[in-house]
């Protein structure tokens, strides 16, 4: 009770100064604020832009799709994770591929002829290609870590794909799919709870 009535009377005789003393009163004002805001404290805001995607039509098909990202002084950190899976047909044995062919029409051996790709470039705000990578067959995951200097702006992410996918009564399944992630690490300095928040 002690220690909130010296800090009352703190902040009583700062005002008090500060309206008889003109500009020069706002010094006292302005430290007692901040000795009641706290210790700063630096905090780490991650976003993060996704694109991912899972072909499920048996006939070979396009897809395209871009999201932007912004990256700004405060970023210490941007991470480019990179995954793409493209089941190989002929590890199917024959007689299963015959079954799919009997049950669908569909001949697999043929699908792997057709064009399967996955080409994703990261362009950064000058419109210069920063990352790129074009997979035509699976790729373990590949994980990127770059840190400032960094061209401050919008920032481009671009997925231009192509692949098929078929599901047989949940016995085979073999569907393209690849995702591409990118995470922006921003630090920011925390007085209170409403500070660095980030957007989801």
């Amino acid at each position: 009770m002690k220690g909130n009535n010296s800090l009352t009377t703190f902040i009583l005789v700062s005002l008090f100064l500060s309206g008889t003393m003109g500009c020069f009163g706002l010094v006292p004002i302005r430290e007692s604020l901040e000795y009641m805001r706290g210790e700063p404290v630096i905090v780490e805001i991650d976003q993060k832009t996704n694109i991912t995607y899972t072909f499920e039509n048996p006939s070979s098909e396009a897809y395209d799709n871009s999201s932007t990202f912004e990256i700004t002084d405060s970023v210490s950190e941007l991470i480019i994770y990179v995954r793409v899976s493209m089941p190989d047909p002929f590890d199917i044995a024959q007689e299963t591929r015959d079954l799919i062919e009997d049950l669908t029409g569909l001949n697999i051996s043929t699908l792997s002829q057709e064009a399967r790709y996955v080409h994703i470039k990261i362009l950064n705000s000058k419109g210069e290609i920063f990352y790129e990578k074009l997979a035509s067959e699976s790729i373990e995951p590949i994980v990127e870590v770059h840190r400032p200097p960094l061209p401050v702006g919008t920032w481009t992410l671009e997925v231009e794909a192509r692949g098929y996918g078929f599901n047989l009564a949940e016995v085979v399944e073999a569907n393209d799919n690849f995702a591409a992630i990118i995470t922006v690490t921003s630090e920011c300095v925390k007085f209170s709870e409403e500070d660095c928040q980030s957007e989801e």
